[in-house]
């Protein structure tokens, strides 16, 4: 059970750096029932925000510089 529940992680992890949505979610929907709770929360979650994520991996636009400012003053 554990070895599957990391081998699931792991594939979610690669899909996800290779910005692949579709086999992302895929992943998540088809293992929603079989996973441990804690794994089907995450699931949920990230089910109920698919379109922010999608267009988190699919378009190019980022506002970690403006985080990073705000950091940086925060700091000063």
């Amino acid at each position: 059970d554990l070895k599957h529940h990391y081998q699931l992680y792991q594939l979610l992890l690669f899909h996800f750096q290779n910005k692949e949505p579709e086999k992302f979610f895929g992943l998540i929907e088809d293992n929603l029932k079989q996973v441990h709770p804690i794994f089907q929360t995450f699931f949920k979650t990230f089910l109920k925000d698919k379109e922010k994520i999608v267009n988190a991996l699919q378009l190019p636009y980022s506002n970690a510089k403006l985080e990073a400012t705000n950091n940086l003053i925060k700091l000063i």
